[in-house]
Parts: C-alpha cells; structure tokens; sequence
C-alpha cells in the first residue's frame, strides 16, 4: 500500500508540472494573440497566474512526501510551499504596480504587497539557513561568505539599476522606498543563502532541486528588472505573466527533481580547487558600469561604487585564498615529512628502519674512509615475547633501542631491522674503534630493563664487519651476519669480529642444520645411555640419554657440532621430542627385561626452547603414556638458563606434580641458582663438570662443592656430581656427602644393549667401590 501511494503522489506532482506547461502555452497564446492586437480576454492571464501558483504550491507540498526523506527535508519542502503562497500573493499585488507605476493605484499595492513578499522572502530564506551543510573550516567559511558577498553586491547593482531606481523615481513616498528596500534586501540576502547551499550541498535535498530553486530567483530578479520595459510597451503585457508562470514552473521542476532523486541522500560535492564565481560577478559589474557610462550617467556614481566595492572584495578573497594556499603547503609539506619519516624509520623505537639503514650504507661505502657495520641480535628474546606477552617485548626493544643510540656516536646510525635484529651503521672508523662500540653495547645491556613489571637481564649477541675498497652493502651485511652467529656460536652476550673464510664454515655448519632436519626424518639417530651410579658401591641407578648421529657419508657427527645448530635452525624441538620418545620406550624395555636389575630412571636433557611450548608437558605425559611407563621412572634435567621465567618454572611444577623427577643440570655456572633453587621444582642437583676437574687439587672448586652439597641436604635435595674421572676425584665426592655421580670413571655412555648386561653383571660385581670402563 506505501508504494502505492507514493507511486501515486509522484504521478500527482509530475502532473502539476505539466498542468504548468499547459498554463504557460496559453499564456504564450494569449501573449501573441494580445500583441498582434486581437481581442481576447483580460482574465487569462489572471486566471493562468494563480493558477500555476496553486499547481507549483501543490508540487512543493508533494516534494514533502518523498519516501526516504527524512525530517529535514520534509520541513524544507513545507516551508518553501507556505514562502511559495506568499510570494505569490505578494507578487499578484505588486504586478499592476510594476506594470503601470503612474497609476493612482500603485502606491497602495506596493505598500499592501511588500510585507508579504518580505515574509515570504524570509521564508525561503529560514528553510534554506536550516539545511545542513558539510563542515567547513574558517579559511572556506571566509573565501564563502566573500563569494557571497560579491554576488550581493553585484545582483543588488543590477536589482538597483534595473528595477529599484525607476520604481524609486516615480514614486518618492518614503514607505514606499523603504518597502522596495526591505523586500530588495531580502531577495539579496536570500540569493546568497541559496549559492551556500548549491555550492557546499545538503543532505536532504538533491542539488538538482536546489540548483533550479537558484535559477527560480534569478528568473524572479529577471522579471522584477525588466518590469519597467514591459510596462513601457503595453502590447506586451502577456510576457509578464510569461515570466511569473515560469517562475512556477521552475520551482514545480524543483519539486519533481526530488522526486527523481527519491529521496536518497545526496553525497557532497567535492570541494573544487578554485571558484569561478566571482570573476563572473566582477565581469558582470564591469559590464553594466560600461553600459551605464556610454548610456545613462545618471547612476554612474552608484554602478561605479558598487564595481569598486566587487574589486575589493574579490582582491581580499584572494588574499584569503594565498593565505589558505601558504597554509595548505605548510601543512602538505609536514604532512610529507610525516610520511617520510614513518617510510624510512621504526614505528615502535623510531630507529631507521631496515630499507633506510641500506640505503645509508651504501651512501657510506661511497666514501674513501673505510665503515662499520654491527649487526645485533637480542638472545633468547622469544622467551620474552613467548612468556610475558608482546607488550613487555616492546617494552624491552624500546628500552635496548635507546640504549644502543647511547653507545654510539652522535653521527652514526642505529636501525632496528626487524624483530629482535638491530643494526648499527659507524662513519669513517676502522676495526678497533668497533670493537670498542661493541664492547659498550655489552656494557650498556648489562643493567636489568625494567617492563611490565619484570626486571630482565636482557644480552646481545655481536657481529662486527668492516668495510673493504670495493664491498657491496650485500657483502658487507652478511659478513656482520656471518659473525653475529659465529658469536651466538661462542657463548651469548659476546662478540665476534669477521674475518676472511669465515663463509666457508657457516655455510658448513647451515649445510650440517639442514641435513640434521633429514636424519631424524632417516632414522640417523641413536641413543647411548651413560650410567649414574651410587658412589659407596657403584651400583647404577639411573642412566642419562645421550644422543648420536651417525651419517652414512659423514660417519658419527660429534654432538658438540650438530647440537648447536639444532638450536640455532629450531631442530632442537623435534630432536628433543624424539629423543624423550626413544628414551621412555627404552627404559620401558629395561624394566620388563631386567627386572629389579634395570636401572630406576632415565634421565633427559630438555632445551629452554622445548619448554616454551605450548604442549611440551603434553608430549611428556603422551610418550609415557604410550609405551606405559610411569613418571617416577623418568627425570628431566633443565639448565639453570632455561627456567629463568615463571612459564617455564609452571611447566616443571606440573610435571613435578604429575609425579615426573627435575634435576638442575651444570649447577653452579649460572647467576640465578641460588634464586631457582627457591621457586624451581627440582629433587636433584647436578654438580657441573667444571667444579670436579680439579677439585682435588685446586681449593676453590672444593669449596663450591662443599657449598653446593650443604645447600642441597638443607634443601632435601640428592645430589649428582658430573665428569667423574679418578678415584680421586670420587673418594672427595663421597667424603663431601655427595650420594651420586657419573663419568668415565665408572663408564662412557653405552649402547642400550651393553648397559643392559653391565646392569645384570651387577651382582658379581658386589664388594666393589667403582668399576673403571674404558
């Protein structure tokens, strides 16, 4: 039914237009017939007037029901149909005045008849100022309102010339005067509230129907300018109604463009670069001073004034406008700045970024002095990111960022290049003077950085490379590459100068990284077991897997070469997931064929980046599960370095809980043991190697242990002492207190078959302290 009707009330507005039409033919009828001197009646044209004035008053009101209008739009079209009626009215009144102003009639119907066309005026003048416009800023309000102004100016010269100053001349009554001077105001001022609208838009109505409520005006102007003419030549008195009844018509088309428009909302015109409008409006006052000083001298102060008023009006519009240019340019040229600099630096630190930091080390290898590349590479940083969360990891690359601009020069360059890989670019030095910027980056990360809460120690690793006559920025960034990892290869926290050759080898060690990736895929890898052995009689306890590679073309790769590159290359996680497998499996085996002969438990070393994921305890509980072992047959030993966070501690807790055993691995060699003994969940400590070399001979590794083992009774803890291999050394263990060991001494890690009868030859071998197996 609503589109129905609506359909309907489109049709009924369409067909007041064309109602319209056929007034104005009867009008143009009339006119010819009229001005060819035959007789036809006088009621015609005032009938054919009020008649276009109701048809276009009913197109206004219709323009109202526009489905999808909107509140707005519907107000404005009621307005435009009440300022329509108005003008209208007031306009019928003043006709015959304008038409014959020396009759005696005339002054009572201008005097009745401006009122209500100043109201009607006013009218249009509240719908149009009630429209909403797009938001403009004080720059386009000024060079608007001085478009405005010039059109004014130049519209009221014409409106003076052309209709006010003859009506004023024939007629001195001072209301009169004042009556054509509000009404002429009036049509000024609402003139320039429709050019704010057709220029800047408005929602609700279309800008077709506001473009031809703007031409409504003009034709009204027309008809009030040419009034005096027509009344001068009374054969053509039709073309007055001629010019009313399309006055109606174009505000009956206005109504029906927003019926074509149904109803949507019209987007906003685009603000153009410059406006044409008063040029036009200045060319048009030249034209009528023109007209007047070779024609009528009698206005030439008034049209000469007026043309001075438009040329300083535009002139201070253009100097508006060169202001709002210089400020655009100011503003694009920031703008520009902006954008620069977010392409060529780090959002997060505000370091150059990688594209920048190249292109400035090529500008530097352009120079005779020779110049310095350090690429940096913050260890272990995804545990950071991994355990604290991305915030806290921004918070400690800022941090470092800083720090490494304090430890250079002002004129050299630090980037960040992406994660946790900083780069610094040094002028004009050689190697020395790098080293020494190397040296004080270490310096500077030595203090804890303070995020989220957390107090972190946070190290680099440093690649040092120094240009050469001839070096690309390729070459040159991948030797400080080549070194960077040579140095995590050394010990994090160091650096590591290139030098020639050094390629061959890092290439080496990525080939030895990839075919890794194959072996265990190949079934390369094999596991040898070490015994740990109670030190009064040397019966074995335990056992700690130990992994193997043997290569068909290479042989038995040493794993002191492919388990760093298992770290580096993130091998590390599916070895040590294959390992923990292999070992549960055999320690199973162990117990079903060995009885009360087998060793107790098989212990597995875990890496820190095999406790940072996410199913780690998962894969834990599922290899036992699978070959049904259960956990107290199994122990993980940690390093002190891989449980430095409270994730990885919460990982150890739940498999403690689940009945797994934790040793601490090469105790003694980091800062935090004391610290972990006090949160980590460990029931064994393992004395590192280091601390039983010469512990018999040098007083200090003995009084290590001796600490170590006293901290460990008071903590309930059993104890492992690593690398055992004389019976000197062991003889010192025991008299310390120290319950269990292993190292050559006692034996070298064994296949699983020889640990298998080692295990049952045990009885016979009662009675003996240690058992030495070469």
């Amino acid at each position: 039914m609503a589109a129905q009707r609506d359909t309907a009330l489109g049709t009924l507005s369409r067909r007041a237009v064309v109602a319209i039409v056929g007034c104005m033919l009867a009008g143009a009828t009339w006119t010819v017939l009229y001005a060819a001197g035959v007789p036809v009646p006088m009621a015609i044209p005032y009938t054919l007037v009020p008649t276009g004035l109701v048809l276009s008053a009913t197109a206004t009101w219709l323009a109202g029901e526009v489905p999808g209008l909107g509140r707005g739009g519907r107000q404005f079209w009621r307005r435009i149909t009440v300022s329509t009626l108005l003008v209208g009215v007031g306009a019928a009144v003043m006709t015959p005045a304008r038409l014959n102003p020396d009759a005696s009639y005339a002054l009572t119907l201008i005097q009745l008849s401006a009122p209500v066309l100043a109201i009607g005026i006013v009218c249009v003048l509240y719908a149009l100022l009630r429209l909403p416009v797009r938001a403009l800023s004080r720059g386009e309000w000024a060079r608007l309102g001085l478009d405005g102004l010039t059109v004014l100016i130049t519209t009221g010269l014409f409106l003076w010339h052309l209709a006010l100053r003859p009506m004023v001349e024939h007629n001195s009554d001072l209301g009169v005067v004042l009556g054509l001077s509000v009404v002429g105001t009036a049509c000024l001022v609402t003139l320039v509230a429709v050019l704010k609208v057709v220029l800047l838009g408005s929602g609700p109505v279309g800008r077709r129907s506001m473009a031809i409520l703007a031409s409504t005006l003009l034709a009204g102007g027309f008809s009030s300018a040419v009034s005096p003419l027509i009344a001068a030549h009374p054969r053509f008195t039709g073309l007055q109604t001629m010019l009313t009844l399309t006055e109606w018509l174009l505000v009956g088309c206005a109504a029906w463009a927003q019926w074509r428009s149904a109803g949507a909302q019209q987007s906003q015109r685009a603000a153009r670069p410059y406006s044409k409008l008063p040029y036009y409006a200045g060319g048009a006052t030249l034209v009528l001073l023109a007209a007047v000083a070779y024609t009528d001298h009698r206005d030439i102060a008034a049209v000469a004034s007026g043309a001075i008023a438009v040329s300083a009006v535009v002139g201070a519009r253009q100097l508006v406008a060169l202001h709002d240019n210089a400020r655009l340019l100011a503003s694009v040229s920031a703008h520009e700045q902006r954008l620069r600099h977010q392409a060529t630096h780090d959002p997060l630190t505000d370091l150059v970024n990688r594209a920048h930091f190249t292109d400035l080390l090529g500008e530097a290898l352009q120079r005779p002095q020779p110049a310095a590349v350090l690429l940096i590479d913050l260890d272990d940083f995804k545990l950071i990111n991994d355990t604290l969360g991305h915030a806290v990891g921004d918070e400690v690359l800022t941090t470092v960022a800083n720090r490494l601009r304090s430890a250079v020069r002002h004129d050299d360059m630090v980037a960040r290049l992406g994660g946790d890989e900083f780069a610094a670019l040094l002028y004009d030095v050689g190697g020395e003077h790098a080293i020494r910027v190397a040296e004080r980056i270490r310096d500077v990360l030595t203090t804890s950085v303070a995020a989220g809460g957390h107090e972190l120690l946070v190290r680099a690793s440093v690649g040092v490379a120094t240009s050469a006559p001839g070096d690309e920025v390729d070459t040159l960034l991948r030797n400080a590459d080549l070194a960077m990892y040579a140095a995590k290869e050394r010990g994090k926290g160091g650096h590591f100068v290139y030098v020639p050759g050094m390629t061959t080898r890092i290439v080496a060690h990525a080939e030895l990284g990839a075919r890794l990736r194959d072996a265990i895929d190949a079934g390369q890898l094999f596991l040898e077991y070490q015994p740990i052995v109670r030190l009064d009689d040397g019966h074995t306890v335990g056992t700690e897997a130990l992994v193997r590679w043997r290569h068909p073309e290479l042989g038995i790769v040493p794993p002191g070469e492919f388990i760093p590159a298992a770290e580096q290359t993130g091998l590390v996680v599916p070895l040590g997931r294959w390992v923990l497998r292999e070992a549960c499996a055999q320690q199973a085996r162990w117990l079903a064929g060995l009885g009360p002969a087998a060793p107790s438990y098989v212990s597995v070393n875990v890496a820190g980046r095999q406790l940072t994921e996410a199913d780690f305890s998962a894969d834990v509980l599922g290899a036992l599960a699978d070959v049904g072992l259960p956990a107290r047959h199994l122990m993980i030993e940690v390093t002190e370095t891989a449980v430095v966070d409270a994730a990885a501690i919460a990982v150890l807790e739940a498999l403690r809980d689940a009945d797994v055993r934790i040793a601490l691995d090469d105790f003694g060699t980091a800062a935090s043991s004391l610290g972990l003994l006090l949160t980590c969940p460990v029931a064994t400590l393992k004395l590192d190697r280091s601390f039983v070399d010469e512990i018999t001979t040098v007083a200090r590794q003995e009084a290590v242990a001796t600490a170590v083992i006293r901290m460990a009774q008071a903590l309930v803890l059993s104890t492992v002492a690593e690398g055992i291999e004389t019976e000197a050394q062991a003889r010192m263990l025991r008299h310390l207190g120290y319950t269990y060991g292993q190292g050559y001494l006692y034996s070298r890690p064994l296949p699983p078959e020889a640990l298998a009868a080692r295990s049952l030859a045990a009885p016979a071998l009662a009675g003996l302290a240690v058992q030495h197996t070469s």
